[in-house]
């Protein structure tokens, strides 16, 4: 088994939202993980050195809830997310492995907390 990192905002604009940042287990059939930890189909926001940020390529259309780019993600977020003075990403968020041909899981948490490093 491999991990990944997801970030998700939960609640509501009567309870307040809150971002959580969980590692999340990576199965045989990648894709399929990866779609189910999104919400939908898969779309890179960013590659960086050994790992990609990914998003749901529907979030917008799907309505879902866009949030401000914590610090830990601030520096690998690209500047066109800015909307005003904030970095914005939408819906969840995965951060996974990434060897120039194919996306994976992290072998560890620890890799996976270093990329962000």
């Amino acid at each position: 088994m491999s991990v990944a990192i997801k970030y998700e905002i939960t609640g509501s604009v009567e309870s307040g939202y809150v971002l959580f940042k969980t590692y999340e287990q990576i199965g045989r059939n990648k894709l399929a993980c990866f779609q189910r930890l999104v919400g939908g189909l898969i779309e890179p926001v960013v590659y960086i050195n050994g790992a990609a940020l990914l998003m749901n390529e529907n979030a917008l259309n799907d309505g879902l809830v866009a949030w401000r780019v914590p610090p830990e993600l601030e520096s690998i977020v690209p500047e066109h997310f800015r909307v005003q003075e904030h970095k914005v990403l939408v819906g969840p968020v995965i951060l996974v492995a990434d060897d120039g041909e194919d996306f994976s899981g992290f072998h560890t948490r620890e890799i996976a907390d270093n990329v962000l490093r």
